[in-house]
């Protein structure tokens, strides 16, 4: 079962996941948490301080420049693999092509990588959740492309594929630019780099509307959450993990073949190697 989360930067997509994985284990669940984490907010509070905040900054920003390239390295082991992660991103691109060159090669590995996620999560027999996933980088997509265009993004959506259960994280303007300027605040100048602009941002609020209606008008089911605070984020987990649990246990206990194959047929059709 896959989960994928989906929202404004700042509207806590990345806390809603670690705090609804760690909610999922604790009723007996078995899940993989999938992150895009950026090197400030993988800083423990209590350590930020003056004198350790740049030296700490540095590691996380190797690590950060490191992790794409090794994954991509991971990825060209697997020949008959790769093609169809770097296709899936190449198409997604050519729909809504970013305005900038820099851009369009950051996405474009970006995209490759999390494909490879996605086909390695499709085969899992659990909850894989995703606190950013396709529908995160059509927003992307379409935010630097310049074209807001329903027509495009319809068609950048019926490209990528489909979670078994959307979330939708959002917040308002004035606590999203609070928070995207507290994330500036922590960041280095290199790392500035590597991110949207604030302004920038703060536009994709209007994009995550027209997905959440391009998606309902689709058939697609997506829940709204929010991490607004401690009580609202509890509440909403709540909610989302009695949610998930409920169609999970639906899921399991589906047949997944209408006749009960013989031993030498599950093996035949679920055996794999990697």
């Amino acid at each position: 079962m896959i989960i994928e989360l989906f929202g404004p930067p700042g509207s806590g997509k990345t806390t809603f996941a670690r705090s609804l994985a760690a909610r999922l284990r604790e009723r007996g669940h078995t899940v993989d948490l999938i992150l895009s984490h950026r090197p400030a907010e993988c800083l423990p509070r209590q350590s930020r301080s003056a004198w350790d905040l740049p030296t700490q900054q540095i590691s996380f920003l190797i690590r950060r420049l490191i992790r794409p390239f090794a994954e991509m390295l991971t990825m060209a082991r697997h020949p008959f693999t790769i093609s169809h992660d770097v296709g899936t991103a190449l198409n997604l691109i050519k729909i809504l092509p970013p305005s900038s060159t820099i851009w369009s090669l950051r996405l474009a590995q970006y995209m490759s990588r999390l494909s490879r996620a996605w086909f390695q999560a499709s085969k899992t027999g659990h909850i894989v959740l995703f606190d950013q996933a396709f529908v995160q980088a059509v927003c992307s997509l379409a935010l630097l492309c310049g074209v807001a265009d329903e027509l495009l993004i319809l068609d950048a959506l019926d490209a990528i594929p489909k979670s078994d259960l959307l979330i939708r994280l959002d917040a308002p303007s004035a606590i999203l630019e609070a928070r995207l300027r507290d994330r500036q605040r922590l960041e280095s100048r290199i790392e500035r780099l590597l991110e949207l602009d604030l302004a920038t941002s703060l536009k994709s609020s209007a994009i995550i509307d027209c997905l959440h209606e391009l998606l309902r008008k689709a058939g697609r089911q997506v829940t709204d959450a929010a991490s607004l605070d401690q009580s609202s984020l509890h509440e909403a987990v709540e909610k989302v993990e009695k949610q998930i649990t409920a169609r999970f246990s639906v899921e399991q206990r589906t047949p997944l073949y209408p006749f009960a194959p013989d031993d030498g047929d599950v093996q035949g059709i679920l055996g794999r190697g990697n």
